[in-house]
């Protein structure tokens, strides 16, 4: 059960992390870092690590639906993400609103 909860977990992040980029978008804001989306999130109640924000990002990245600058810092040893956008997929995705195996929408 807990490998099915993660991956339950890990598909709705995914979902919530695609949903707030196309707010942005609609909104016309400002293109958003991976330490921002970290701190919506936990602003949300979503118990999750930075590190694990970076790693949905570059799932969804992954799956062509979301792209991003990704900066390494040579003395922390982090990857800094930057310039979050959605792709073509990822926005006729997030238009459309359904769930696939890979991305919950609640």
């Amino acid at each position: 059960m807990g490998a099915e909860r993660w991956e339950i977990q890990a598909r709705r992040r995914r979902g919530i992390i695609l949903k707030l980029v196309r707010e942005g978008h609609e909104n016309q804001m400002s293109r958003m870092d991976d330490f921002e989306l970290w701190a919506i999130l936990l602003k949300m109640g979503q118990t999750v690590g930075r590190q694990q924000v970076v790693t949905l990002l570059q799932d969804l990245q992954v799956l062509d639906y979301l792209d991003f600058k990704s900066i390494a810092d040579e003395e922390s040893g982090r990857v800094q993400l930057s310039q979050i956008v959605l792709t073509a997929a990822g926005l006729r995705f997030c238009t459309r609103r359904q769930s696939n195996d890979d991305v919950l929408f609640n």
